[in-house]
């Protein structure tokens, strides 16, 4: 009954139902999308700074050179992992740094190079960096000697680090120093990096870990900050919303203080009243957090592809909370038009003043 009283009542003043059920309908759109973006943004912006390089390297302990090549397989545990062993060997006849890597396990650490030419190259081929290539002349398809052999210039990468000035070949083309390595770098997630550190140097006496506090801060921060960024935007649009549904529920109640009063003298108690106009706001809510879900489910697939290049699928499990933002906002809105309900006098309305 009340249920019923209330949808008439909407109806007959549905241009303002339909002013707070579009408020409304914002309001769900804005919290299904950033909740949906929200739930999985940290998830997403580690997998983008998996691109970015390793934050943690393993080095030899005790002022060595190398150590063995088989802590790679304790650095597999903790995430992407790959090794390097330096020496100087002569390029073009001069003394330069020549990293052996294993390109394949590489790949996933090194998105952010500047590759022109091929990333990975083939037996007897390498890779310089831009200041050996600019150094002497070099191209994609040039040639150039490596300790004494002749081999073909696959690409030139651009680090903005050590590896611009160094030359790159396969650790599979290695001579005496087979299964060692000089560092290996490894890409752990952000917040379990600590813990990856004391458990490898705890499995790895011969080597020291070392966390690359600069990536690993601007990771922590970025989530922190896109986080902060996200929750203001919600409280401000949602305050925003609550203050439109405030300003058409007031109108509302003010056209209809003539009823209010009528029903009033009639025995009509403040208590039902007001959940009358309760009753009211919830369906508006309802409407708009069911609208809202889905044009939310659509922006939050835009705002993932833009930003993440991955489109956010719908999240049933937000619906919930979605529902409960919605309604929360909708009560708190005519929270004050309902105070005003009290104050009608029914003798007042009934003489017209």
């Amino acid at each position: 009954m009340l249920l019923r009283a209330a949808g008439k009542a909407l109806l007959e003043r549905r241009q303002r139902a339909a002013l707070a059920l579009g408020a409304l309908t914002v309001a769900a759109a804005l919290a299904t999308a950033l909740l949906g973006l929200y739930s999985d943004i940290e998830t997403k912006l580690r997998r983008q700074f998996r691109g970015y390089g390793a934050n943690l390297i393993l080095a030899p302990a005790d002022g060595r050179e190398t150590f063995p090549l088989t802590a790679l397989a304790e650095a597999d545990k903790h995430g992407a992992a790959a090794p390097f062993l330096y020496a100087v060997e002569d390029v073009n006849g001069e003394p330069l740094v020549v990293a052996r890597v294993d390109f394949r396990r590489l790949e996933p650490l090194t998105g952010y190079w500047s590759v022109d030419g091929r990333r990975a190259p083939r037996t007897g081929e390498c890779l310089a960096g831009v200041r050996v290539a600019e150094h002497f002349g070099l191209r994609p398809g040039s040639e150039i000697e490596v300790g004494g052999a002749r081999r073909r210039l696959a690409g030139i990468i651009s680090t903005g680090a050590a590896e611009d000035s160094q030359v790159l070949v396969s650790i599979d083309e290695i001579g005496g120093l087979a299964g060692r390595a000089s560092l290996i770098a490894v890409r752990v997630d952000g917040d379990r990096a600590e813990a990856a550190r004391a458990s490898l140097e705890a499995a790895l006496p011969e080597a020291d870990a070392r966390i690359l506090r600069a990536m690993l801060e601007s990771e922590a921060n970025a989530v922190l900050k896109i986080r902060g960024t996200m929750f203001l935007l919600t409280l401000l649009i949602l305050a925003i919303t609550a203050l439109c549904v405030m300003n058409n529920f007031g109108a509302m109640v003010h056209e209809r203080r003539r009823e209010i009063g009528m029903l009033k003298a009639l025995g009509g108690a403040d208590g039902r009243l007001i959940k009358l106009f309760a009753a009211e706001a919830v369906m508006v809510g309802a409407l708009g957090s069911l609208a809202g879900f889905g044009l939310g489910s659509i922006v939050a697939g835009w705002l993932g592809r833009q930003i993440f290049e991955q489109a956010a699928a719908p999240r049933l499990e937000v619906l919930p909370a979605v529902a409960g933002i919605t309604l929360a906002v909708a009560l708190a809105g005519v929270a004050l038009p309902l105070r005003a309900v009290r104050r009608i006098e029914p003798a007042a309305m009934l003489r017209g003043e």
